[in-house]
């Protein structure tokens, strides 16, 4: 005995406009960029400074292999709607912040988050000090050179052997990409 699967076409006909609505619907921006402070309006309210985020992950340099540079591209901050734009230790809103960042300053690209909403920066520089992460002091600047170099050398310029996670003296961390536009090298 062979059961048969009779098909039913009002029901095919339903089906198929509602799977399209949803689909659309769920690509929407719910909370639209013009209206979004940098990282949320309420994120520092999320956690406490003191607490680690659960989801708390390094920022990857080594992602191009061993023959380019640890970080492949250079960004600068720009068009906040605040003071500061929050480097947090995870590419989440409600992540830990480890730093801020102010207008201007240049950041080493390392890597991107899944959704190409969050960068994985390194800070070439301590433009001020709100872009020193909380708890470490400011080094000092070298300002013998025309363009008045960074004391510390983050060691994101040279390759590296492996993708690996980034440990350098430079506050790293994710910002969202929103506020990063792409510089030449």
């Amino acid at each position: 005995m062979i059961a048969s699967i009779t098909y039913n076409q009002p029901m095919k006909a339903i089906s198929i406009p509602v799977l399209a609505m949803l689909i659309v619907a769920g690509c929407a921006d719910p909370e639209p960029t013009e209206r979004r402070a940098p990282g949320g309006q309420a994120a520092g309210e999320r956690l406490g400074a003191s607490e680690a985020s659960p989801t708390a992950r390094p920022v990857t340099i080594g992602e191009g292999g061993a023959r380019f540079a640890a970080c492949q591209g250079r960004g600068r901050v720009g068009g906040l709607r605040g003071d500061e734009l929050p480097v947090r230790d995870a590419p989440f809103e409600g992540a830990r912040q480890v730093g801020a960042l102010t207008d201007d300053t240049e950041v080493f690209v390392c890597t991107r988050s899944l959704d190409q909403q969050w960068l994985g920066v390194v800070v070439g520089q301590f433009p001020a000090s709100s872009a020193v992460p909380q708890g470490a002091a400011a080094p000092p600047v070298d300002d013998t050179g025309p363009a008045a170099a960074p004391a510390v050398e983050c060691g994101v310029t040279r390759p590296v052997r492996t993708k690996q996670p980034y440990s350098g003296p430079c506050l790293s961390g994710w910002v969202e990409n929103t506020f990063v536009a792409s510089v030449a090298n």
